[in-house]
C-alpha cells in the first residue's frame, strides 16, 4: 500500500521557539499514528522535531537535502536521505512531494516556502506566530491559519486532512503563475 507524505516546513533551531518545536514533534507523532510519512529539509529545529515524533510513532521520514552528498548532516530521525544539490530550489519538490503542507514558525526560508505553497495551491496549514507574515491577509481556499502554539496536533492534522479532501483528486492544483492572466477593461498590457 502506498503511504502518504506531509511536507513539514519551519525554522531551524535558531529561527524558532521551543513551543513550536514541541508542537512540531506532536504533529509528527500524530501524522505517524495516522499512517503518514513526513518529508522535510532535514535540518535541526522544526524538521528534527517533526521527524522525531513521526519515527517514534512508527512512521517514516524523508529529508530533501540542499547539498549533493549523502553524508551532508541532517537530523538523526531521518529514514531516507535524498541529496538534491539544489540549495534553496529544493523547496519546490519538498512542497509538491507531500499531499499537504504544515508550516511552523520560522524566518525568511519558511516565509518563502509558505508563499510558494500558496502560489502552488497546495493544501496548507499555518501554525504558530509569524511576525513576518500578515496571516489575516491570506485568502486561499486550501489554506487554514491556526495562530499560536497552543493548537493541538490533532487540530492541525484534522485541518490538513480536511484541506486535502477539498483539493482536486490528483492534488496537482494549477499554480497561480501558470493560470491565465486576468484582463481588466483598462489594461494596456504594460507592467
Amino acid at each position: 500500500m502506498r503511504r502518504k507524505l506531509v511536507s513539514i516546513i519551519g525554522g531551524r533551531t535558531e529561527n524558532t521557539g521551543p513551543q513550536a518545536c514541541v508542537l512540531a514533534e506532536s504533529v509528527g507523532a500524530e501524522l505517524g499514528r495516522r499512517g503518514y510519512g513526513v518529508i522535510t529539509g532535514g535540518d535541526e529545529g522544526i524538521a528534527a522535531a517533526a521527524s522525531r515524533g513521526c519515527v517514534r510513532a512508527g512512521g517514516e521520514t524523508i529529508a530533501l537535502l540542499k547539498g549533493m552528498s549523502l553524508d551532508h548532516p541532517c537530523n538523526a530521525y531521518t529514514t531516507w536521505v535524498i541529496p538534491t544539490a539544489t540549495e534553496l530550489a529544493r523547496s519546490s519538490p519538498l512542497l509538491w512531494a507531500g499531499h499537504g503542507v504544515i508550516a511552523f514558525e520560522g524566518r525568511y526560508g519558511t516565509l518563502g516556502e509558505i508563499a510558494l505553497a500558496l502560489d502552488m495551491g497546495r493544501p496548507l496549514v499555518i501554525t504558530g506566530d509569524h511576525p513576518l507574515l500578515n496571516t489575516a491577509a491570506i485568502n486561499a481556499p486550501l489554506c487554514r491559519v491556526l495562530p499560536g502554539n497552543d493548537v493541538t496536533a490533532s487540530e492541525a492534522v484534522d485541518a490538513l486532512e480536511e484541506l486535502i479532501r477539498q483539493a482536486p483528486a490528483d492534488h496537482h492544483v494549477q499554480p497561480v503563475s501558470s493560470r491565465p492572466a486576468v484582463t481588466r477593461a483598462n489594461d494596456q498590457g504594460s507592467c
